[in-house]
């Protein structure tokens, strides 16, 4: 068995949009070498992984999970989604690329 170093590559950004919100774009390498950085290789080329985080407190649970949700409806069209093997396209909301990514068709990819 071969064992692999990942190297995430990539950039984040933070903004308040009725929360403070994390975005962060990515795509995962992996290193053939031990700590061989300069030679990673992607792992799904062309393809970035995009997570918005943002902390909440039991108390502010509700207002901070609208306000992701408000900006998921905002960024859902400008995402290309896509499954290994299959195109979902772009979707018009959160809702419908929630319903595309969980439908048949295994792992999940943004």
């Amino acid at each position: 068995m071969n064992d692999h170093e990942l190297l995430r590559v990539g950039f984040s950004f933070n903004f308040y949009r009725g929360a403070q919100i994390t975005v962060t774009v990515s795509s995962i390498n992996k290193m053939l070498k031990l700590h061989a950085t300069d030679e990673a290789v992607p792992v799904t080329p062309g393809i970035q992984m995009v997570e918005v985080t943002a902390p909440a407190a039991a108390e502010t649970y509700t207002e901070v999970a609208a306000a992701v949700s408000s900006f998921c409806e905002y960024l859902a069209p400008l995402l290309h989604l896509s499954k290994p093997g299959i195109s979902t396209g772009v979707v018009p909301t959160a809702a419908a690329a929630a319903a595309s990514l969980m439908s048949d068709g295994g792992g999940t990819t943004l």
